[in-house]
C-alpha cells in the first residue's frame, strides 16, 4: 500500500475522494454548493538526502439530484525524482433512504508510486435517530509498473457530533503482490467548524505499509509509519476562501515534513 502525502486518505487519492463523498452525503447540516473548485498546491522536506517533493492538485466537486454528487480530481507531482500523476472520479448515489455508494475510477503514470489503474466500492449506511452515525466498508483493487498491486478492505466509523464536529475512525487492512505482503493502516480524526464559516481538522495514523519505491533502484517492503496532519478551511466570502495544511510522516528510513496552500470557490 502506497499512502498520498497530499490528502492522507489511507488508501491514497482514490479512497480519499471516496471518503470525502461520504462525509458530503453524510453530514445533516446544510446542502452543498452545486459546484465547489478546489486547487492546492503542497511541498515536502524530505530527512536522510531524499529529494523534495511537491504536488498539484485541481478537484471540481459537483451535487446532483436526491443527494448524488460527482467528483473528479487531477493530481500532478514529484516525488523521491520522479513524476507522475493520476486522474480520478468518484460518484456517490442514495440507493435507499439510508444507504449510498460510492464507485470510484483512477488512473494514473509516472512509475511505482503511482497506480496505473484503481477501483473502488465504497457502500455505507446512516444510524441512530438524527442519522448521525454513518459506517462505511470498501472494496479496491490497485495495479502499478513492474506487475505490483494492492487489494484491500477499508472499514471506517463517522460520528457528527451537535458541538459541531465530526469524528471518524477507520482502519485499512491491504495485501499486496508479489510475496502477498499483508498490511494495516489504522487512522483517527477529529474536526470541528461549520459550512460558510471554517472547518480545523486533525488527524493521525500509525500502522504498516507493504511497499514503497524511493527511486528506480531502492524500495521499502513491509515497514511501519505513522503521520499526523492539521488542514485549516476557511471562508473568506460567502462562496469562496482558504486551504492551509502540514503534515509530518515518518517510516524507518526517512521523515517528510509537508505544507499545503490552496484556495477553492463555490458556487
Amino acid at each position: 500500500m502506497r499512502l498520498n502525502p497530499i490528502f492522507q486518505a489511507c488508501t491514497g487519492m482514490a479512497m480519499a475522494l471516496g471518503a470525502q463523498a461520504v462525509s458530503a452525503q453524510s453530514a445533516p447540516v446544510q446542502p452543498l454548493s452545486p459546484v465547489t473548485w478546489d486547487i492546492q498546491a503542497t511541498h515536502s522536506k524530505l530527512s536522510a538526502g531524499l529529494p523534495d517533493g511537491e504536488a498539484l492538485a485541481v478537484r471540481a466537486t459537483v451535487a446532483l439530484p436526491r443527494g448524488s454528487s460527482l467528483q473528479s480530481e487531477l493530481m500532478q507531482e514529484r516525488k523521491f525524482g520522479e513524476r507522475g500523476g493520476i486522474w480520478a472520479l468518484a460518484y456517490t448515489d442514495f440507493f435507499a433512504p439510508d444507504w449510498f455508494a460510492t464507485g470510484t475510477l483512477v488512473v494514473g503514470q509516472g512509475g511505482p508510486n503511482w497506480a496505473n489503474g484503481r477501483a473502488d466500492l465504497q457502500v455505507s449506511t446512516k444510524w441512530l435517530d438524527q442519522r448521525q452515525l454513518v459506517t462505511s466498508g470498501a472494496l479496491y483493487h490497485a495495479v502499478y509498473d513492474g506487475g505490483r498491486s494492492d487489494s484491500g478492505l477499508r472499514l471506517s466509523a463517522v460520528w457528527y457530533l451537535p458541538l459541531p464536529a465530526v469524528l471518524e475512525m477507520g482502519v485499512t487492512f491491504n495485501l499486496s503482490q508479489p510475496g502477498s505482503v499483508n498490511s494495516d493502516m489504522p487512522y483517527a480524526s477529529v474536526t470541528v467548524g461549520q459550512e460558510g464559516q471554517q472547518y480545523l481538522s486533525l488527524r493521525l495514523s500509525n500502522g504498516t505499509e507493504a511497499y514503497q519505491a524511493l527511486g528506480a533502484a531502492t524500495q521499502l517492503v513491509n515497514f511501519h509509519s505513522r503521520s499526523v496532519s492539521v488542514t485549516w478551511r476557511r471562508w473568506i466570502g460567502p462562496q469562496w476562501g482558504f486551504t492551509a495544511q502540514a503534515e509530518h510522516y515518518r517510516n524507518p528510513a526517512y521523515q517528510r515534513q509537508t505544507l499545503g496552500v490552496g484556495l477553492f470557490a463555490q458556487w
